[in-house]
């Protein structure tokens, strides 16, 4: 499963790439911002819209420390440390990534406040009761033992601490592929929510509430299309270095599977009890 996902998102040069498309460089005499990376670096599901309302969810104190399951590229770890003031601790499997984010963290000036390891959710690398709380913003569909996943984030949960998860779940039937984040099923571990709610219980979670957002990506895919805008070639070429060269079929394929009701994208909040 490893090189699977870490061959699958994997890409050389994404550093070079995203600065180009800001552009940046540090002959500007001026720092990068963090957001001014939002528009490539928010690697799910309605992207910065998405981080920003989940992230209000949780709505963390300056000096909280969260474990950001499936980092990516860094974009929400360095959305809630600009915010909130908080440390954040990711993990994620792509090397390439975790490269990705450090350096991109430390030309924001972020780097003291950001933590990037290259680590697999089932077995995390922090002691237990170390974090305050956790996210996980569309990694799930890439994990074959969720229930290993959710237990290593209830164990290093301070009691109290929740958490923000967000992931594709199953609904009338399989998606199309390929996706965002499989070209096949072989690759793709989408589950119902209702099992997905059975394994955060499991885990020792007690869950909070249990939405369902697929309205709010079908809604954002209409106003796009309405208003004909469309990515900068900046954009869709690092999108494309992130997600691969078939990322715009891909995306297409997620908002096809939503719109027929073959998929939901659900968001469940649980908290590691007192």
């Amino acid at each position: 499963m490893t090189g699977s996902v870490t061959g699958h998102y994997g890409a050389a040069g994404i550093v070079a790439r995203l600065l180009a498309a800001v552009p940046w460089s540090a002959d500007l005499g001026v720092p990068l911002t963090a957001a001014q990376l939002y528009p490539f670096d928010q690697l799910h599901g309605r992207e910065l819209l998405a981080t920003q309302e989940h992230a209000a969810r949780l709505n963390p104190r300056a000096g909280t420390h969260l474990l950001d399951i499936g980092s990516g590229v860094g974009g929400p770890a360095r959305y809630f440390a600009t915010t909130f003031g908080c440390r954040v601790t990711g993990i994620d499997l792509t090397p390439e990534f975790i490269a990705t984010s450090r350096e991109l963290s430390e030309l924001c000036g972020l780097d003291d406040l950001l933590t990037f390891i290259e680590a697999d959710a089932k077995n995390i690398p922090l002691g237990d009761k170390s974090v305050d709380h956790t996210y996980g913003f569309y990694v799930g569909m890439n994990l074959p033992d969720k229930s290993a996943a959710l237990r290593e984030c209830a164990r290093v949960v301070k009691p109290g601490g929740r958490v923000i998860w967000t992931e594709v779940t199953q609904a009338a039937g399989d998606p199309h592929y390929p996706l965002p984040w499989a070209r096949t099923g072989e690759d793709s571990y989408v589950e119902t929510s209702d099992r997905l709610v059975t394994r955060f219980a499991h885990a020792g979670f007690e869950i909070l509430s249990i939405d369902d957002e697929t309205g709010a990506h079908l809604e954002l895919a209409q106003q796009l299309k309405n208003s004909g805008r469309a990515p900068s070639p900046q954009q869709l070429q690092f999108n494309e270095v992130v997600l691969g060269a078939d990322f715009a079929e891909r995306r297409k394929n997620y908002i096809r599977s939503l719109g027929e009701g073959l998929i939901v994208s659900t968001l469940i909040e649980a908290r590691v009890p007192v």
